[in-house]
């Protein structure tokens, strides 16, 4: 299991927008168990209406955990789409 702290940078925080991008690269890994978690909230990231239901804003943390086959080839994609869209940071705390 792989586990990666992003804080979310986008001044609109978690929206559609960001929400597709990270659910349409999750489903590329529909080996593994992909799940995003926020505010004691854990949900898939193969589903779009999860990962808007978590509301995260600008500021919080959102925890990335990536569990299976190719674990860690999901999480490097999922972490290209989070920097590269500008949606959050790592938390290096």
């Amino acid at each position: 299991m792989i586990r990666q702290s992003f804080i979310i940078t986008d001044q609109d925080g978690f929206h559609a927008r960001s929400a597709n991008d990270l659910v349409y690269t999750a489903n590329r890994f529909l080996d593994c168990a992909l799940f995003a978690e926020h505010g004691g909230k854990r949900v898939t990231l193969h589903s779009i209406l999860g990962v808007l239901s978590l509301s995260a804003r600008p500021g919080d943390e959102l925890l990335l955990t990536a569990e299976g086959g190719h674990e860690a080839e999901a999480m490097e994609a999922l972490q290209g789409v989070m920097i590269r869209e500008r949606i959050g940071r790592w938390n290096e705390e």
